[in-house]
Parts: structure tokens; C-alpha cells; sequence
């Protein structure tokens, strides 16, 4: 354990969990976040098996001198101390991202994302670190295994009622555009399809091969489309099972809002779905899924949107999975065998999801279809 009494404010922040003093933290969640008491010691533990690709995630629990409603463990997710990695994620604005959607999106949000306890910018560069409510107590989902047809809805339903929420809400100004991933995805697909390909080529259905170039080609245009065409929303952007938990109710709770951004609710249930539903399983309940979601955004007040609109954005934002995965060649080539298990679960899903909803269709004439 760490011990210290001071509250003195500190003038620099830490870089990594091990810079992390009992004044800093007295700093942040009494002095700044309003918590009675002081933080007189603390231990330090990392979250997951190895660090995150954009962020280092520790759980520091914390002793206090008196009683009260503090939290008894918090969780700070730092941006990556791997400089590479580091610049990937200041290029994707995901440190950025994910403040922004604490500060002006958490607080009343449906899918109940973890309590916000504070923010700053470790290097004044943009390097964001932020705390937040520590989820140890909910029930996680691995991306490996097959997510359950109940759990399934209630993340479908999840999503649908944080799409209402802030369905044309004036509130999304304060969000990055959809369409802010166009001059993002054109570099990254080029630079990652041929790794993809080179590394997992073997995985991907022959059916599905040839959609990757129009996929590719088509996929800035897609983002624009989207934000300029469609009605929008608060978008999650990493909508998949292993960034949901479920509380002591079976309720969803939303974590890692690093591609948070505005624009179109069909891209979150669709990347859903690509990423947590077996193919097997989503031919036999997707529908379904789609007619809750639909229904969801109804009773949650949206009245300009048919179940017809639906299911062309749905079409339309699968077809953004062939550049996502030529992209994630970057991170996950040169790997081993974790990253071709990775690869290996998610690409049938993809392919799944593909043709749940008839990509093929439209993969060709997507330039007619985004006029």
C-alpha cells in the first residue's frame, strides 16, 4: 500500500500508474470531485490480462480516513505509454473522444456508462487520463465465446434507448461528426489491407474476398453519407460484447467511449451484431433484434424514422466492416496466436452479418445509392 496525508495540489500528472501519488488522488476526488475525507493509502493492480492497445487501464483501491459514500476502487484508463500506439489513438481523437463523452454525455445516459470522477491532460498535448467508476461488481462477456440470446436483446434494447435519447439532439454538437472518420479510415485502409491479407487472408470466405476493394474504395464516402444524408444520434463506435457488462438486474452497462461520436444508430446495432452474435445464431434471431431496436427507438419518442430507413442503414453501414477490417490490420498483423484467435472469431461474424443483411446487393452501387 501506498501511505500519505497530503491534499497539497500537485502541478504535474502521472503518466502511468506508477506515478500515481496519495496527493494526486486527494487532488482529484476531494479538492476537485468533492468526496469528503482524504485518501491515506492506496493499491494498484492492472485490469485485463496485458494493456490495452490505446490505453493502460489500472484499478486503484483506495483507503479513506473517515466513512462515507467515497468510492472503495476506481479505475483510471491512461493513454498508452507505447508511443506508436500512443499517436494511433491522438490520430483516431479517441482520448479526446472519450473525455468529451463523459463531460457533456454520461451523466443521464441509458445504458448507464460508469460514473465519471475526473479528467486531465497528463502531457498537454492531448493525452487525456480520466477516472472512473469501477465496474468489478457486473457481469462481463468475452468476444471469444457466443453472447446469449438474452443478453443479446437487453444490449439491443440498451442501445435502442440511448439512440432516442439523443436522437437530433442539439447536444451532439458538442461531438465529433461520423463523417470525421473519413480522412482517418482512407490511410488506414491502404496501409493495413495488404498486412491484413498477408496475416489473415485464409480467414476470410471466398464469397466475401472480392467485397473488400469496392468495400474499401467506398468507405470515406459511406462516413460522409452518413452525416450528411441521415438522422443522428449518440454512436457508441465500438458497440461489441466485450465493451458491455451486465449489472445485478441484467441490465447493460456501456464502457470505452474512445470512437464515441454523432451519427447514425443503425452503425452501432449493425457492428453489434458483427462482433458479438455468432452467424448461425443472428440468422435465426437478428430479426427479431432489428424489430426490438425499431421498436425501441419508437417508444423512446422518434417518429421521422420507418422500419424501411432502418433497414437500408443497416445495409448500407455493413458495408463499412471490409474497411474495418482492412484497418484493424494495422494493430493485429505481426501478431500471434491471440490475434489470430481474434481474427478467426470475428471474421465469420462479419461475413454473417454481411449477408443478414444482403450486402452483395449493394456493395457494387454504393456510389449510386450515397447520392
Amino acid at each position: 500500500m501506498n501511505s500519505e496525508r497530503s491534499t497539497v495540489m500537485q502541478q504535474s500528472h502521472p503518466r502511468s500508474g506508477g506515478d500515481i501519488t496519495v496527493p494526486w488522488l486527494n487532488e482529484m476526488l476531494v479538492t476537485k470531485g468533492g468526496f469528503s475525507g482524504a485518501v491515506i493509502e492506496f493499491s494498484l493492480e492492472p485490469v485485463g490480462e496485458t494493456a490495452g492497445f490505446l490505453g493502460d487501464i489500472v484499478r486503484i483501491t483506495l483507503s479513506w480516513d473517515i466513512a462515507g459514500s467515497q468510492p472503495n476502487s476506481i479505475i483510471a484508463k491512461f493513454p498508452t505509454i507505447r508511443e506508436a500506439n500512443r499517436e494511433t489513438g491522438k490520430h483516431l481523437l479517441a482520448y479526446e473522444r472519450e473525455l468529451k463523452f463523459y463531460q457533456h454525455f454520461s451523466e443521464g445516459c441509458p445504458v448507464n456508462p460508469p460514473t465519471f470522477y475526473g479528467g486531465v491532460d497528463v502531457t498537454g498535448e492531448q493525452d487525456f487520463l480520466i477516472l472512473i467508476e469501477d465496474l468489478k461488481a457486473a457481469r462481463f462477456a468475452s468476444q471469444l465465446e457466443a453472447l446469449s440470446t438474452q443478453d443479446a436483446r437487453q444490449a439491443v434494447l440498451g442501445l435502442a434507448r440511448m439512440h432516442a435519447h439523443y436522437w437530433q439532439s442539439p447536444a451532439l454538437a458538442e461531438a465529433h461528426q461520423f463523417k470525421d472518420w473519413a480522412p482517418i479510415y482512407g490511410p488506414s485502409i491502404a496501409s493495413g489491407w495488404p498486412l491484413f491479407e498477408q496475416d489473415f487472408g485464409d480467414l476470410i470466405p471466398d464469397e466475401m474476398y472480392p467485397m473488400f476493394e469496392p468495400g474499401n474504395r467506398m468507405a470515406g464516402r459511406v462516413f460522409e453519407y452518413f452525416s450528411r444524408a441521415r438522422p443522428q444520434t449518440l454512436v457508441h463506435g465500438d458497440a461489441r460484447i466485450e465493451n458491455i457488462c451486465f449489472d445485478g438486474s441484467n441490465l447493460p452497462r456501456m464502457y470505452d467511449w474512445q470512437l464515441a461520436s454523432s451519427g447514425p444508430g443503425a452503425y452501432d446495432l449493425m457492428y453489434f451484431f458483427a462482433n458479438s452474435i455468432e452467424a448461425d445464431q443472428l440468422a435465426v434471431v437478428g430479426q427479431e433484434l432489428v424489430s426490438l431496436y425499431f421498436d425501441g427507438l419508437v417508444e423512446g419518442g422518434v417518429t421521422d424514422y420507418s422500419r424501411e430507413d432502418l433497414n437500408r442503414d443497416l445495409q448500407i453501414a455493413s458495408c463499412l466492416l471490409f474497411g474495418f477490417s482492412s484497418m484493424v490490420g494495422n494493430f493485429l498483423a505481426n501478431g500471434g496466436e491471440a490475434e489470430r484467435a481474434i481474427v478467426a472469431a470475428t471474421t465469420p461474424r462479419y461475413w454473417g452479418t454481411c449477408q443478414f443483411f444482403e450486402v452483395g446487393d449493394v456493395i457494387e452501387g454504393l456510389a449510386e445509392l450515397l447520392v
